[in-house]
């Protein structure tokens, strides 16, 4: 048996991409945790940098089991 980990995806505000993804992440055996939607807006990285653009998309996080290496 292996270890859980966590696993962070990132997907474009589209839902036939998210449909995707989340075939994806059940057909490797992992596990849907959470689904956040997130939309556009502007980020300033620090005062005084200019802000850019992040598009509207979703971040997915889910849960799969890691193979455990043996030991000798």
């Amino acid at each position: 048996m292996g270890q859980m980990q966590y696993l962070v995806h990132t997907v474009r505000d589209d839902p036939v991409r998210l449909r995707d993804e989340l075939s994806d992440i059940k057909a490797a055996g992992g596990r849907v945790i959470s689904i956040i939607w997130q939309p556009a807006r502007l980020v300033t990285p620090e005062p005084g940098q200019p802000p850019y653009e992040v598009a509207s998309g979703y971040v997915v996080v889910s849960e799969c089991e890691v193979p455990q290496e043996e030991e000798s």
